[in-house]
């Protein structure tokens, strides 16, 4: 996912921003917290309403923020490696999105085929069919090949027409004035604003997150809940729907950016930094790892609604459901870091320069 570096999606951050990898962490965290609830009500499962309701505050915060850190990177690259660029971050998002689509594609069946309620065909037929509306969970991963083949197109100064027109597909996309398009679609659209801000941007908020003096670090955090409080109502309202969800996440991300490089390295989120360095194998193992584990309760748990796990799982089953998935994900990608191809396409080798002929 968003990496801290020009090459290496799993290498150490420059120490001057170990904070963005306690943001990375959290931002994945929030992600596999998200789609839990997704898979276990997709499967049966009843959870909590208080989840439900978290879920859609944080959704204001997670991928805003992932893009952002996307881009805070990309003038860098685009300035150091010239033609290079485009091997080191566009086509190697976009073999990432081909090579675990194609991983998908082979293990949702064989999923199905183990699972009681489902059928190899089905499941199948279903992640073909969100590939094609760009409605995986991959999406993420090809929104990014996008992103950095523009922005190396875009280049590294600043483009008011492009920030205009972001701005407007941000208004257009977010839920509430386009809501026929496929979900891919529209966080395409919504995020591109983000990435930008961050590429083009990087620098001046970084500086910013550390000049943050603490009481205004809170009147931020009470701006974004008094945004979150005005747009909760109204998020069924069509017109105001689209207009107050338009807000939060430009709030959500002054708030949490700073929030969290408070926080950074304190005791209880020190796992941030781990994950966050990690974020690429935790995003695209934990949808795979929660429907096998799902899989396998349901050769148990034939009926959810009726077994005595139900309520157990109604309180406590998205929280553990994540820890368990993060926890696999990040054994998983130990397991598998140096493996050719898997995480990334091989650094092309630096260019040298011929010698003057005598």
């Amino acid at each position: 996912m968003a990496q801290n570096h020009d090459i290496s999606p799993t290498g150490e951050a420059p120490s001057r921003d170990r904070w963005i990898d306690t943001v990375k962490g959290v931002a994945i965290a929030l992600v596999v917290f998200g789609h839990s609830i997704k898979i276990l009500t997709g499967d049966g499962w009843e959870v909590a309403n208080t989840w439900q309701q978290l879920n859609v505050v944080i959704g204001q915060w997670r991928m805003p923020v992932f893009m952002l850190v996307a881009g805070f990177f990309v003038t860098r690259s685009i300035t150091k490696y010239g033609s290079r660029f485009w091997r080191l971050r566009p086509l190697n998002m976009l073999w990432l999105f081909a090579f675990w689509t194609a991983v998908y594609w082979v293990a949702y069946p064989v999923i199905g085929a183990v699972d009681p309620g489902k059928t190899a065909g089905e499941m199948f037929t279903s992640i073909a069919r969100d590939t094609a509306m760009f409605h995986s969970y991959l999406w993420f991963l090809l929104a990014l090949a996008i992103y950095y083949a523009v922005q190396g197109l875009l280049g590294v100064d600043p483009r008011r027409w492009a920030v205009v027109l972001a701005s407007l597909l941000f208004l257009i996309f977010v839920p509430g004035i386009v809501d026929d398009v496929t979900w891919g679609v529209n966080e395409l659209g919504t995020n591109w604003l983000f990435f930008l801000v961050g590429a083009w941007w990087s620098e001046n908020i970084r500086s910013w997150v550390s000049r943050v003096r603490p009481w205004q670090g809170v009147l931020w955090c009470l701006a974004f809940a008094g945004a979150i409080v005005v747009w909760m109502p109204t998020r069924d309202v069509p017109v105001l729907q689209h207009f107050g969800a338009a807000l939060p996440p430009l709030l959500a991300l002054p708030a949490g950016l700073w929030l969290l490089s408070r926080l950074d390295g304190r005791p209880g989120l020190r796992w941030a930094r781990t994950v966050g360095t990690r974020s690429l194998a935790v995003y695209v193992l934990h949808p795979l790892l929660m429907q096998a584990l799902i899989a396998l309760v349901a050769l148990v748990v034939v009926d959810p609604s009726g077994s005595a796990l139900a309520a157990p799982v109604y309180w406590a089953g998205v929280p553990v459901f994540t820890v368990v998935a993060i926890l696999l994900c990040l054994a998983i990608h130990r397991l598998t870091a140096g493996v050719p191809y898997l995480w990334s396409l091989p650094a092309p080798r630096p260019t040298r320069e011929r010698a003057p002929s005598a």
